[in-house]
């Protein structure tokens, strides 16, 4: 007989590296995965419009309600049901004919898998705001260099 698998020889590390939830939605099986690292960067303007109105909640001291995120869900929607779709390998245009209970549905499976990969994001946007008010302005730019030229008054004389 085979051995069982030891929790501790790292069999679920793929799971929590890449987290999956699977779920049926309007009659459609349903698997919500993180996004790689090429999506990360093919859908980046997406992530980064996202992450930049959920770091102006995080700012407030709202992240922590439900209601905040509500509201930035709805205010990107454009590109929350995009990255619906990519996450879940479904058309666009399915979920956006979804009705309100399975769009709902849909929408918090999607943020149950994905809210770390985001929140990362915007913990660093706020430490980075942070550490620039902080720092204050920035300096002014240094001077230009010395000129590298030869000058262009007569040669000094030299004595003897």
């Amino acid at each position: 007989m085979g051995e069982a698998a030891n929790p501790k020889d790292g069999a679920g590390d793929l799971a929590i590296l890449y987290p999956e939830r699977h779920a049926s939605i309007a009659g459609v099986a349903i698997i919500m995965r993180e996004y790689s690292f090429a999506e990360s960067l093919r859908h980046a303007g997406a992530i980064q419009a996202f992450t930049d109105a959920i770091t102006g909640i995080a700012l407030g001291g709202n992240l922590h309600d439900l209601d905040s995120l509500r509201l930035v869900f709805g205010e990107q929607s454009e590109h929350v049901m995009a990255l619906i779709a990519v996450a879940c390998d479904q058309p666009l245009a399915w979920v956006q004919a979804l009705n309100a209970q399975d769009g709902e549905q849909l929408l918090m499976l999607w943020w149950g898998t994905n809210a770390d990969f985001f929140l990362q994001r915007v913990l660093l946007s706020v430490q980075l705001r942070k550490l620039r008010e902080i720092a204050g302005p920035t300096s002014t730019p240094p001077s230009s260099p010395p000129a590298t030229g030869r000058p262009t008054s007569a040669a000094t004389p030299t004595v003897n």
